[in-house]
């Protein structure tokens, strides 16, 4: 499990943060450690959270969140984790499994042929789009499930692979980007009580899954505005 570090580094004059766990098209060497984490969702809080302060106090110190000591293509110490990308994931129907919501999250998760959608979106609009598409497979009896996905930036160096694991046209392990799975704040895990594998420990046990991201993307402060919630 990777380490997240936040770190501030300088802000060009002039430049203007789309979000505020955006990064300057340039930037510069890391400077100040503000925290370490085990999980991404804190860290970026804590980024967004003194990157709000210094925008609204104009202090030159911006906050990036990276993981430290692992290249990444910005930096040869550090891979570049900001800013976040949100994605539309396609999943099958998992069998016996029932939303109670259009954003539930399903503890077992099979990823369709072409899982992730490339259109880039901010969270409300990831999840507007997860609502608008599951309420269609709710009321068709839809084979295929939509949950929300945040993509790191810089992508992340492949773990040792079994041999048998396909490599690219060159025989290298491909490099991704890390994802996330959502969990929208208005959804839950579904109903998994007519699971034919309800027996087994993944219908007890919470779901894999990244909390809520933080406020601070364009436009609306809450991600469930976008829905009217």
């Amino acid at each position: 499990m990777p380490t997240y570090q936040v770190a501030t580094l300088q802000r060009p004059p002039g430049w203007q943060p789309r979000t505020l766990d955006d990064v300057p098209p340039s930037p510069g060497e890391l400077l100040e450690t503000l925290g370490r984490f085990d999980q991404l969702w804190p860290a970026i809080r804590c980024a967004v959270q003194h990157n709000r302060r210094a925008r609204d106090d104009a202090s030159q110190a911006w906050a990036v969140v990276v993981e430290p000591g692992t290249r990444g293509q910005t930096w040869a110490t550090a891979r570049l984790c900001t800013p976040i990308s949100y994605h539309v994931r396609t999943l099958w129907w998992p069998d016996g499994w029932e939303p109670v919501t259009p954003v539930d999250v399903p503890a077992c998760q099979s990823p369709a042929e072409s899982q992730i959608d490339p259109e880039v979106l901010t969270y409300q609009q990831a999840v507007a789009k997860v609502w608008a598409l599951n309420q269609q497979s709710i009321h068709f009896a839809g084979s295929t499930w939509y949950v929300v996905v945040a993509v790191e930036n810089e992508p992340a160096a492949p773990a040792p692979p079994p041999a048998d694991r396909p490599k690219d046209h060159q025989g290298e392990e491909p490099m991704m980007r890390p994802l996330h799975v959502v969990q929208p704040e208005v959804g839950g895990p579904g109903d998994c009580s007519h699971c034919p594998a309800r027996s087994l420990p993944c219908s007890s046990a919470a779901p894999t899954r990244d909390p809520v991201p933080p406020a601070g993307r364009s436009g609306s402060e809450s991600p469930g505005a976008a829905l009217g919630l």
